[in-house]
C-alpha cells in the first residue's frame, strides 16, 4: 500500500496490489448499498516511455484502475500478465455486488411535451 500525497499532506490516492485493491472495491460497494455511488476507471498505462512517445511494447503496459466513492480513492497497476486472472477476480465481485441496482424510473410526461410543442 503507497498513498500518494497532495500539497497538504491529506492522502489523495492509495495504490494498493491487486488483491488489496479488489478487497477495497468490494468494502465501497458494501458501503454503497445505502447511498452513493461507486465510480471505477480502467487506464492503460505505459509507464514514461509512452508519455514520451516513443513505442512500447504491449508485454510492458499496464492497467491502471481507479475506485472512487465519495472522499474515498483506491487504485492498483496490474501487469498485462497478471490481467486475466484480476479481470476474473473483478467481474466475480461486480456480478455479486450489482444485484442492489434499482430499475431507472421512466417518466410518463415526455409524451405529454412532444403532443404541446406540435
Amino acid at each position: 500500500v503507497t498513498p500518494l500525497f497532495a500539497g497538504a499532506g491529506a492522502p489523495v490516492m492509495v495504490l494498493h496490489d491487486a488483491d488489496g485493491f479488489l478487497t477495497q472495491l468490494t468494502r465501497m460497494l458494501e458501503r454503497s448499498r445505502e447511498k452513493g455511488a461507486v465510480y471505477v476507471t480502467m487506464k492503460r498505462y505505459a509507464g514514461i516511455e509512452g508519455k514520451r512517445g516513443e513505442p512500447v511494447d504491449p508485454a510492458d503496459c499496464r492497467c491502471l484502475v481507479r475506485a472512487v466513492l465519495g472522499s474515498t480513492k483506491a487504485s492498483t497497476m496490474v501487469a498485462a500478465k497478471d490481467h486475466r486472472r484480476f479481470m476474473k477476480s473483478y467481474a466475480n465481485i461486480m456480478k455479486v455486488s450489482l444485484d442492489s441496482l434499482k430499475k431507472k424510473e421512466r417518466r410518463r410526461g415526455g409524451e405529454k411535451k412532444k403532443a404541446g410543442a406540435a
